[in-house]
């Protein structure tokens, strides 16, 4: 029998993809265990409305706020460190991290050691416009000597547009998915970053021609490593 750390997931960012990272943090243990020894998990689903009034409205210090309160009522039921099941919010992960007073884990850092530890050098990023757009994410795996590409403004609004209009709302269109893979063969990468945890719902790595790095299981991985340190 395992001896877990308790892990707290901040959730709702969107329902969907919070839902997807809890089932995969399970099956990774059956998986490496095959036992019902499961680790304890404390989930704080947030307003997903309000984030993204303040996310629209560029309003960072009540954005920040609403972080720092789920990760102190995970804190208060007892989680011993904590993870956000989203890429976006990780826009303002230092901000939170120094606000809380458990350990934070991070899917960038989480991202850019798996690139490379599988040696890839050149990275295609996908997320929302916030997560294509800013440097969050190519400033942290830039600290890794990684290069990170973005698409261009037409094609971010395609892939904004997919995740927010569909995705959030458990919608799976086969043309977008077609949408999204022919958009990926329009630019050269050693692999691209599902940069967005809503992206695994519709495409697989097995639909897509070149490496893929899927941000949910990467980051469920790391939390299931961590959570037994």
């Amino acid at each position: 029998m395992k001896n877990y750390k308790r892990i707290g997931i901040v959730g709702g960012v969107s329902p969907q993809s919070s839902a997807l990272f809890y089932k995969l943090l399970v099956e990774k243990h059956f998986l490496r265990n095959k036992d019902y020894y499961y680790p304890e998990i404390v989930m704080f689903s947030v307003d997903f409305g309000k984030i993204k009034d303040f996310q629209n409205e560029i309003d960072s210090l009540n954005y920040i706020q609403e972080f720092v309160k789920a990760i102190d009522s995970l804190e208060k039921a007892g989680a011993e460190f904590a993870v956000i099941a989203s890429n976006t919010p990780h826009r303002v992960f230092s901000q939170i991290e120094n606000n809380v007073s458990i350990p934070l884990l991070s899917i960038v850092d989480a991202t850019a050691g798996y690139a490379v530890d599988n040696g890839y050098k050149k990275l295609l990023l996908l997320g929302t416009r916030y997560t294509m757009s800013e440097d969050f994410y190519k400033n942290g795996l830039k600290m890794k000597n990684l290069e990170i590409i973005v698409p261009s403004g037409r094609d971010q609004g395609l892939v904004n547009r997919i995740i927010f209009n569909e995705l959030v709302h458990d919608i799976i269109s086969e043309t977008s998915k077609n949408e999204l893979i022919k958009l990926m063969n329009a630019y050269s990468a050693d692999a691209v970053i599902l940069g967005c945890t809503e992206l695994p719902l519709i495409l697989k790595k097995e639909d897509i021609t070149m490496p893929v790095i899927d941000t949910t299981d990467v980051f469920a991985e790391v939390t299931l490593d961590y959570a037994l340190t």
